[in-house]
């Protein structure tokens, strides 16, 4: 088999979504890093080319501030879409020097339902705050290049 050079992945949008947080509060130090800090997600909604609709106000960010300082998301929540799915969402990440946030996305939908397809995404995300109320996630499906 012949070496040849890497293909990047090609992204397609899944969706924008403005997530609402509600009143955090701390853990203290802990283990396995300086704090961990909870944020509860209170709602919002998400927009894409294939799935649109709303933040349920049933998960929580439970955020690490790690042995270094560094802020590492750690999200569980869930999302309906217009059409009446249900699907699961875990992130986590690690922040950028600009202040936004890379995130990892794992779904978790019916197998056989309308967003199966989601339960083989590889999901890639940026996040930006919002002060403390809120934050927008950019997520993206990345597949294959040619």
């Amino acid at each position: 088999m012949a070496q040849s050079d890497p293909i990047a992945p090609k992204m397609t949008l899944l969706y924008s979504m403005t997530a609402l947080l509600g009143n955090r509060f701390s853990l203290g130090p802990i283990p396995t890093g300086q704090e961990r800090i909870v944020i509860p997600i209170t709602g919002g909604t998400f927009k894409g080319p294939r799935m649109n609709g709303s933040v349920l106000p049933t998960g929580s960010d439970w955020r690490l501030t790690d042995a270094n300082g560094a802020i590492r998301p750690d999200a569980r929540y869930n999302l309906l879409t217009d059409d009446g799915t249900y699907i699961y969402i875990q992130t986590e990440g690690f922040p950028l020097p600009d202040g936004r946030t890379m995130l990892r996305g794992k779904f978790e939908a019916g197998s056989n339902g309308t967003y199966a397809w989601l339960n083989d995404v590889v999901g890639v995300g940026v996040l930006r705050r919002e002060g403390t109320s809120a934050v927008v996630i950019e997520m993206w499906h990345a597949t294959p290049g040619n």
